[in-house]
């Protein structure tokens, strides 16, 4: 059974629901979030989706129940209609300190690697930075992360890390399947841009951590086919 919160938007969520239950998917909703994140850590879920519910109540209960963790959107690639991950997306979920968000980085490109790996699909990492390479010295901030970028992949050899700048539609095309933005600010952006306003299939944001938590994020303002798609994916009949 997967629980789906029912908020704000309730007419999207409960059209997922109604397509879903067609499938004969077992799914329940539920308008507490204390109850969706309660019933998923005692295992009376399988899995469960935001749905609706207020991002500001779900996700700081989840991080007082299972410790820190980071999300990562679920789209489609629009040049090889494949999947790829886009981290960070929650804008609480790294640090502003440099040395700790480089370690978020690094912890990001370790889980969502492994995760790609339980699916046989072999990581391809693409760091986005704050200009074109050859563009260092034009601003300090876009040099600061271009450094930051820089320091991340020698401390990652081990990866297949890619690292144009601010080209994210060069790692698309040359098939990366994460993409790890500056911040949390600026992957929220990027994913409410692809998503909400060009309309970039998706299905949610998948937890990232040290723990195996069946949860995904959604969107207030996602459509019906987002809920469902994110039902799709923790079934595992998306990849």
């Amino acid at each position: 059974m997967i629980g789906i919160g029912l908020g704000k938007n309730k007419e999207e969520v409960i059209k997922a629901y109604n397509k879903l239950k067609e499938e004969n998917i077992e799914v329940v909703l539920i308008e507490d979030y204390k109850t969706l994140i309660d019933k998923l850590l005692n295992k009376e879920l399988s899995g469960a989706i935001r749905g609706s519910l207020p991002s500001s109540e779900v996700i700081p209960y989840l991080r007082e129940k299972i410790g820190k963790f980071y999300r990562a959107s679920i789209l489609k690639n629009p040049f090889n209609n494949k999947l790829f991950l886009l981290s960070p997306v929650g804008i609480d979920d790294i640090s502003i300190d440099k040395k700790e968000r480089i370690d978020d980085k690094i912890r990001i490109i370790k889980y969502a690697s492994n995760l790609l790996k339980k699916y046989e699909i072999e990581p391809k990492i693409g760091l986005l930075s704050g200009g074109r390479l050859e563009d260092r010295g034009r601003n300090i901030i876009v040099d600061e992360t271009i450094e930051e970028a820089e320091e991340i992949k020698k401390n990652l050899k081990e990866y297949n890390i890619l690292h144009y700048g601010i080209l994210i539609e060069r790692y698309l095309k040359e098939d990366c399947n994460i993409i790890v933005a500056i911040d949390g600010i600026t992957g929220n952006l990027i994913f409410r841009s692809l998503a909400l306003v060009a309309g970039l299939e998706g299905y949610g944001a998948i937890l990232l951590s040290n723990k195996e938590i069946k949860f995904i994020d959604t969107s207030r303002e996602a459509n019906w086919k987002r809920y469902y798609n994110a039902v799709k994916f923790l079934l595992g009949e998306f990849i």
